[in-house]
Parts: C-alpha cells; sequence; structure tokens
C-alpha cells in the first residue's frame, strides 16, 4: 500500500485521493465490491459518516475520510474487504514487531520531504541517546543521571524544561516535539558527551553531569541565535527529565 502522486494504492487497486487526503467514495464502493448509495446524504446519516464532499478534478463528489475508509473495511463482508483486511492484520503484526520494511514503506509514502528528514534524524537521536546511556552506565552513572542528562540538554538547546516542551508543543515524548535541526544538535551534543566521558574516562554522576555541562556550553556557542542557558547544574537536580520506558527497558539490559 503506498501514496503515488494523487492514489492511494493497494496492489492493483487505486483510490483518488484529494488534496487534503480524503478518498473518492465512488471508487471506494467499487473496491470493497458495494452497491454506491443513490443518496449520498442519507446514507451518511445512516451510517454515522461526515457525509463529506471533495473534488477529485471534476467538481465536487462524496469522500470519505481515511478513518472512514479504515471503519468501512472493518465493518463490510464482501470478499474484497475481507481480503484487505487480512492485509491490514499482517502490517499490524509487522508493526508490533518493529518491521523496519514496514517503517521505510510508511515513510515513502509520506508526500514532504521533510517530515522523512525528521524521521531520519529522529531515529539517529534515538541511537545516540541509547549509546549515551551504554557509556554513562559502564562509566559508574545511576540512579536520576540519566534523566538529569536530558534536562541538561533540553535546557542547552531550547532554553526549557521537558515538562514545558510537551505541554507547548503537545506530545507525550519530549523528542518527538522537537524540529529536524533541534534533533541534529541533541544528536551532536549527545554523541560528543557519550565520546568524552571515553575519552576521559569520567566515572560517576556528579563528574558524568559536570562534564555533559561543559559539552553543552560548547556546543551552544557553534550556534547563533540560540536560547539562554537560563538554570545551572543546581537546577538540573531538582528538575530531571523522565525517561521513557524503551528507555528504562534498555537500561535494565545493559
Amino acid at each position: 500500500m503506498r501514496y503515488a502522486a494523487s492514489f492511494l494504492q493497494f496492489g492493483p487497486q487505486r483510490i483518488p485521493t484529494s488534496f487534503d487526503q480524503h478518498l473518492q467514495a465512488s471508487v471506494v464502493f467499487e473496491v470493497l465490491d458495494l452497491s454506491q448509495p443513490e443518496d449520498w446524504n442519507a446514507y451518511a446519516r445512516k451510517n454515522d459518516f461526515e457525509g463529506l464532499l471533495r473534488s477529485f478534478g471534476g467538481g465536487l463528489e462524496p469522500a470519505f475520510t481515511m478513518q472512514e475508509f479504515v471503519r468501512l473495511v472493518l465493518e463490510t463482508d464482501t470478499p474484497e474487504a475481507k481480503r484487505l483486511r487480512r492485509r491490514a492484520q499482517d502490517m499490524l503484526a509487522k508493526a508490533f514487531l518493529g518491521d523496519v520494511r514496514l517503517a521505510a514503506e510508511i515513510a515513502e509514502r509520506n508526500p514532504k520531504a521533510e517530515a522523512r528528514r525528521w524521521l531520519s534524524a529522529r531515529l539517529e537521536n534515538t541511537e545516540a541517546r541509547k549509546e549515551l546511556m551504554r557509556v554513562v552506565a559502564k562509566h559508574g552513572g545511576e540512579g536520576l543521571i540519566y534523566g538529569q542528562l536530558g534536562s541538561v540538554s533540553n535546557r542547552s538547546i531550547l532554553g526549557t524544561d521537558s515538562a514545558t516542551i510537551r505541554r507547548e508543543r503537545g506530545v507525550q515524548n519530549t523528542r518527538d516535539g522537537l524540529n529536524t535541526e533541534e534533533l541534529l544538535r541533541l544528536t551532536y551534543l549527545e554523541t560528543s558527551t557519550a565520546n568524552a566521558i571515553g575519552a576521559q574516562r569520567i566515572h560517576g554522576n556528579e563528574a558524568i553531569l559536570n562534564l555533559h555541562h561543559a559539552v553543552a556550553e560548547k556546543e551552544r556557542e557553534t550556534w547563533h541565535f540560540v536560547p539562554e542557558f537560563e538554570t545551572g547544574l543546581e537546577a538540573i537536580h531538582a528538575e530531571t527529565e523522565t525517561i521513557s520506558e524503551t528507555e528504562r527497558e534498555f537500561l535494565q539490559a545493559a
């Protein structure tokens, strides 16, 4: 299943999409082997659809949202709908297993190049964060140090704490709210700290935190128009970023 031009494609089946990714209802009915309703508004009311109209090149006509299309696939008992459900089950299983090929397919379907660049930066940052945690654990880091390192990074690059970032940018995971440039800076900072810990043979929470703070200050000096470092290490000890469940599992396995 992939986006190609203005179509949503399922194998040989192609469903035209509008500029805002609504699906042409007449083709959806054909793909699912359903009868075309005579009265679109009455059909939409009866089935609790929005009854939207969109242009697909020939004037306004009935359209489904993507969520409505998925619901129709799940609730329809035609052979074609059942076939699509089996494919959906396979995709969901791959998603649970972390299938990177599926992830690549999803990323390629996104029409925005910047979104794909963001994903690449997000994945690179995940690896940098894991490597930093591995190095910290190897050099005697334990307990709150992992969250404190994140707090230093956030305040250095963004000028605020992780809770504020999540609230203002509407995300649950702090790093999901960062833009591409911020993620790249964060990756550079955490990679630099990991390398410095090993090179200087730093050991223990306090020494690691002091080093990370120093590296963060140097990183800021290489960028123009960045937020001021609002607090020092005293505030960092009081305000600690919460590590994710994935990071917690990584530390337990390290």
